[in-house]
């Protein structure tokens, strides 16, 4: 299966300049490596956090501990895949096709990679599978629904929930869909510009909207 057509081909230039490397703040040093090792590159969308170097900090630091802290009690390809799945309900193709990249770079690079195929990854994102198991579509189901609509969670969609995980867990995954909806708040109202070598994967977006809602 071929990877969608990409919506944007060209990285434009942002509304508001980046800061540039010369000037990233120093105590944000510790915080910004762990993103290039796993990552390979700087997202713009630091490059613009850090115009509030103190809310940053804060903030590179939540997106670790919800989305692979030590003590996470959620595995972390689960956590990638449903990141995939709440930044294509919230619409946020800048989120989307950087998620959707991660899950299907090569295990083997040194960047973060799950090696996700391409139709099991289209599934993920219109709806219709991705999941390994159950407890998985629990987890997705559950995020989806929230990331939708918070407060209409399905009592169904709780009580799958409840099956497959503890209360530690399903707080976890809340949080999750939460700071999905904040990232991808943040990223569209700052009109991010997708960065050239993610650009390929700017099709997920429109394509989960069609084949999920008849967009």
């Amino acid at each position: 299966m071929d990877t969608p057509a990409p919506t944007i081909t060209i990285e434009a230039d942002p509304f508001i300049p980046y800061v540039e490397e010369k000037d990233y703040p120093e105590n944000l040093t510790p915080v910004l490596a762990p993103y290039m090792e796993r990552m390979g590159f700087i997202p713009n969308a630091l490059k613009l956090h850090m115009h509030r170097p103190e809310i940053a900090e804060t903030l590179w630091k939540l997106n670790s501990n919800i989305m692979r802290d030590p003590s996470s009690t959620v595995d972390r390809k689960l956590k990638r895949k449903l990141s995939a799945v709440a930044s294509t309900g919230n619409g946020c193709n800048y989120c989307t096709s950087h998620c959707c990249g991660m899950l299907k770079e090569d295990t083997k690079k040194e960047a973060e990679g799950w090696g996700m195929g391409e139709e099991e990854l289209q599934a993920l994102t219109d709806g219709t599978g991705g999941w390994d198991n159950d407890a998985e579509k629990a987890a997705i189901d559950f995020v989806r629904a929230a990331t939708l609509d918070p407060a209409e969670v399905p009592g169904q969609v709780h009580d799958d929930l409840r099956k497959h995980y503890s209360p530690a867990q399903i707080v976890e995954l809340a949080m999750v869909a939460s700071f999905w909806k904040f990232y991808n708040t943040l990223h569209d109202s700052l009109n991010i510009p997708i960065e050239n070598h993610v650009l390929h994967d700017t099709g997920y977006t429109a394509l989960a909207a069609r084949r999920a809602y008849g967009g």
